[in-house]
């Protein structure tokens, strides 16, 4: 964790209340550039913290190299959200952050009684980024969704493989990490403007997709479909 001035970031509190791969990496390009980034976990953990690359078992009390990248200097705190103390805590953070960055199902914050307008009584100045695969309103809110019918659902696949083999997609989840750099540089832009909006941005993974499909189409990394 920075903590110095000369970091465009410095002073800038975050609430982190995501997981897998395009929450943790939007905060942690946000604290890599100097900003206090709070992770919050339940009491069962960031599932990540047991991923490994090759489906390995990890032992007893070992992070994986990635949730440890993803969530380099960031601080921690567990907090149970289906409980009153875990919301309360929760409240007691935001009272003090610039923004929270989240990654539950649609819905699931306002189902916790933690809406936009509930967060924002407590501290008016607060922004909320919210990642979800097709957004929070819509159709396609509810739909289930992994990376490769993400990238089929694009056109992304229809790019690559053979005529009589399976689909393939672009590999290493690459659209995780592109959705977030777009949740870290949205709110880039919005905290080095003289607006402070107090906004809700949304980042939807489908959306970001569609921007990314010429240069994952030639990618030349793939992987088969599950």
């Amino acid at each position: 964790m920075v903590d110095s001035e000369q970091w465009p970031f410095a002073g800038l509190r975050v609430v982190d209340l995501t997981t897998q791969i395009a929450g943790p990496y939007a905060t942690k390009l946000l604290v890599d550039a100097g900003a206090l980034v709070i992770k919050v976990e339940s009491p069962e953990g960031d599932p990540m913290r047991r991923w490994s690359a090759s489906g390995a078992e990890l032992a007893a009390g070992e992070d994986g190299p990635l949730f440890d990248f993803l969530n380099a200097s960031k601080l921690g705190v567990v907090l149970d959200l289906e409980t009153e103390e875990g919301r309360a805590g929760l409240l007691d953070l935001v009272a003090t952050a610039d923004i929270v960055v989240e990654s539950f199902a649609p819905g699931k914050l306002d189902e916790l009684g933690l809406t936009l307008a509930v967060l924002q009584k407590r501290n008016p100045s607060l922004s909320l980024v919210s990642i979800t695969p097709f957004g929070q309103t819509g159709p396609w809110r509810d739909r289930p969704s992994t990376e490769f019918t993400l990238q089929a659902a694009v056109g992304s696949t229809g790019y690559r493989g053979l005529p009589d083999r399976k689909p393939v997609a672009a590999g290493g989840r690459l659209g995780e990490w592109v959705v977030g750099v777009y949740a870290a540089g949205g709110r880039s832009e919005e905290h080095t403007s003289e607006l402070q909006s107090r906004r809700k941005l949304q980042c939807r993974l489908l959306l970001e997709k569609k921007k990314l499909l010429p240069t994952v189409a030639r990618s030349p990394h793939s992987v088969a479909a599950a």
